[in-house]
């Protein structure tokens, strides 16, 4: 009964992700994209939004596709330390991917009266450097469970 549960698990946590890595920021994109102030459109490339919600979805689909196979695997195993691991580095490459799209340099240009540019670049960065720190967790969890490997077995078995 436990795989079953567990396989479960791995398609909640599947669509979880898949909410809010694809369907939240696709949305948000679309609002941005049609936003009108005060009757003046703000204009963003209609290829800038393309590029964005392809890479969204692209590395979203990834993204959740990994959150499966971490969530479907049984608690201490090594299997779920790796892809725990490649998670992570995924969720890294989905994060840098908003930097080359108009998520974080947004120029929002009003017709008639100028325009102003919305740099969120820096933010992007401390996401990054936090992502570094959990990496190396996940490194050691990976060491961890390889080491303790026969013990977690047992403990699992008296469970």
């Amino acid at each position: 009964m436990g795989s079953v549960k567990n396989m479960v698990k791995g398609f909640v946590y599947t669509a979880v992700y898949a909410v809010f890595t694809i369907v939240i920021p696709i949305v948000t994109f679309s609002l941005v994209y049609e936003l009108v102030v005060q009757g003046i459109p703000l204009n963003i490339t209609q290829q800038e939004f393309y590029d964005t919600t392809f890479w969204v979805v692209a590395l979203g689909l990834v993204v959740s596709g990994c959150a499966f196979f971490k969530y479907s695997s049984p608690k201490q195993s090594i299997r779920k330390g790796i892809f725990a691991f490649i998670q992570l580095l995924v969720n890294c490459l989905y994060i840098w991917s908003y930097r080359y799209s108009f998520a974080t340099n947004i120029s929002f240009v009003i017709s008639g009266f100028g325009g102003f540019t919305l740099n969120l670049q820096k933010m992007l960065l401390v996401y990054i450097g936090i992502y570094f720190l959990t990496i190396v967790i996940k490194v050691y969890d990976i060491f961890d469970f390889t080491i303790n490997r026969e013990k977690i077995r047992e403990n699992r078995m008296k469970a």
